[in-house]
């Protein structure tokens, strides 16, 4: 009997000298880590980075010297004390590790790595360390130690509130600290904050966006979790928004506010631009185009080619995608739906006019279709004939010698030219530089009409005809009536002047309103010799489902003025946006997983 207690009493002795052992080797490695990514904090340079490298070493070396007096004068009366100054390093070096990268000047790729293995080393041994500081592994371990591990007394009165109270803010420090490590690499919280995902998201739903299957990468680096992520057509991702600054200070404000936002269960957005306009980024989008694609897209339809087939061919699973009749999508949806693009009336505050709505929104879109279809079988062979027939009434129409004494060439933007198309005309038939203009103007396409186009681009020569021979027309029938001495009155009410300017709003109205939305142009763009380019590896072209309402990546954040044709040197203009590019998979953050929010719409998110 006593030969047995005697073995479990050794037995117990030596477990307790193994744990021992082990939670110092445990507390050398996290120590040893925290001193390396201490010591990569410094900087040099005149800026916020100079903060991280003194508050790193203060820390660090606090929490050293509290350790090693405790592992080395085995005294567990500060094991509370380096319990917290443990649990607090990987946050407090995770801090430092930012502010260093938040200054002017980069750090090297090499350096990144070093850094971001010491902290993961940290982070992990934090975890591994506070288990063994609990009180059953604790009292294990320090029961062989000079000063082992006692129970402290039970508070009372005020002693107990106030250790309640500082408990309770122990807590909530540490959990901001650990959601935000969990959104950086795991999962992220998201509201959806506009239609242009309709009907596959609504405004305001709520979406556990995964991030581990998206390579998350370390705060302010290219440091992350490669596991080769690849995406399909079809695949809905969450992406960062390339028209904004995506350098070191605004980057620190976006994991601030992704931190806010989690933490107030996204009540609280503070991610908003230099303007303190709320910021669109990250997105939610669908990749629509794939490495070693080129694209196009007409008349709603997105067509590829690739290198192994250079003949451009309809993508049939985007036509699963894409929504541009809402009129069209599932009835339930409809109430919930804000804004119709092409509806004339929007809905009221109780959707009580939804069915106007509706019927405004599918009859406009069957305007668009008639269009593109006399687009398509527009004859530019006699509307060439026609031009050079307009030219020749103009002249018989104009004054033999100036009447005026200037001429200034029109600006060809298609709504001033139509909407001043009255004092142009007078002009025209005054000045003998007016006239030689509108010639050169009507028929500046003529020779261009033969000429092998791609879809995008015969499309856009055949808008820019059919609003110049629109122009033509107008301009020719008002010199008519000034030539009768028809009043300006009775000029604008015309009838066959009004019959004009229906047609003019007709096109003009898809043009500057509708042109960028349901097309985009070859992409990538083509050399100058015809060589094609393809989307390269690694990167992926998106757009939003509800194309009429999505300034996705076909776009440019400002407009600027477009030439609708570039084989007509005297094309009507625009104001476009059109500016389509790619992403690389570096600014994919997540894949939206599961809707929670509104309840009865949870569940996974599918694609259509």
């Amino acid at each position: 009997m006593d030969k047995n207690n005697s073995g479990k009493k050794t037995q117990k002795v030596v477990n307790s000298a193994v744990k021992a052992r082990n939670f110092s080797i445990y507390m050398y490695i996290q120590l040893g880590a925290a001193v390396i990514l201490s010591l990569f904090c410094l900087s040099f340079h005149a800026d916020i980075s100079l903060v991280a490298f003194p508050v790193a070493v203060i820390y660090t070396a606090l929490t050293v010297f509290f350790c090693l007096r405790v592992i080395i004068k085995k005294n567990a009366k500060l094991l509370p004390l380096i319990l917290r100054l443990v649990q607090y390093l990987p946050f407090v070096l995770l801090f430092c590790f930012v502010i260093r990268r938040a200054g002017e000047f980069a750090t090297p790729f090499w350096y990144d790595v070093v850094t971001v293995i010491c902290w993961w080393i940290v982070f992990i041994f934090s975890f591994v360390l506070s288990h063994c500081m609990a009180e059953k592994q604790i009292i294990v371990i320090t029961e062989n130690w000079n000063v082992p591990y006692q129970k402290p007394a039970k508070l009372t009165g005020l002693k107990w509130v106030g250790f309640e109270i500082l408990d309770w803010i122990d807590n909530i420090i540490q959990a901001v600290f650990t959601v935000l490590i969990f959104q950086i690499f795991v999962l992220q919280l998201y509201v959806i904050p506009s239609e242009s995902m309709v009907p596959t998201f609504l405004v305001k739903d709520r979406v556990v966006v995964s991030k581990l299957a998206c390579e998350p990468k370390f705060p302010l680096t290219d440091v992350g979790i490669n596991v080769g992520a690849k995406y399909k057509r079809g695949d809905i991702v969450v992406v960062r928004n390339p028209h904004y600054k995506m350098d070191r200070k605004s980057e620190i404000k976006t994991v601030t506010s992704q931190l806010v936002y989690m933490l107030t269960f996204m009540a609280v957005n503070l991610n908003t631009d230099e303007y303190g306009n709320q910021k669109y980024d990250p997105l939610v989008k669908r990749v629509c185009g794939v490495p070693g694609e080129q694209l196009v897209m007409q008349d709603g339809k997105l067509y590829r080619r690739t290198e192994g087939n250079d003949v451009f061919t309809p993508v049939q699973e985007d036509e699963k995608f894409a929504c541009w009749d809402l009129s069209k999508i599932n009835k339930t949806l409809l109430p919930k739906v804000q804004t119709f693009p092409l509806a004339s009336v929007q809905p009221n505050r109780n959707a009580s006019n939804l069915n106007a709505v509706v019927k405004s929104a599918a009859e406009q879109y069957e305007k668009i279709l008639e269009l593109e279809e006399k687009r398509r079988n527009y004859d530019l062979k006699a509307a060439s004939f026609r031009a050079k027939e307009l030219v020749r009434n103009m002249k018989g129409l104009s004054f033999s010698e100036n009447l005026l004494t200037s001429f200034e060439e029109p600006s060809l933007s298609e709504l001033d030219l139509f909407m001043n198309f009255a004092d142009e005309t007078r002009i025209i038939m005054n000045t003998k530089d007016g006239y030689k203009w509108f010639e050169k103007f009507m028929t500046s396409w003529c020779d261009s009409v033969d000429k092998a186009r791609d879809p995008y681009a015969e499309s856009n020569f055949r808008l820019n005809v059919m609003a110049k021979m629109l122009y033509g027309e107008m301009v020719v029938r008002a010199a008519t009536l000034m030539r009768s001495s028809t009043s300006l009155s009775a000029i604008e009410n015309d009838s066959v002047i009004a019959d004009l300017m229906e047609q003019i709003q007709y096109i003009d109205w898809y043009i500057r309103g509708l042109l960028d939305l349901r097309n985009m142009p070859v992409f990538p763009a083509s050399d100058p010799d015809g060589k094609p380019n393809y989307i390269p590896q690694d990167s992926y072209f998106m757009m939003g489902d509800n194309r009429f309402n999505s300034l996705d990546f076909r776009h440019s954040a400002k407009e600027f003025e477009a030439a609708l044709t570039a084989d007509d040197p005297l094309s009507m203009t625009y104001e476009s946006q059109m500016e389509p590019h790619y992403v690389s998979k570096k600014l994919i953050i997540g894949k939206p997983g599961y809707r929670f929010w509104p309840v009865n719409r949870r569940g996974t998110v599918q694609p259509r």
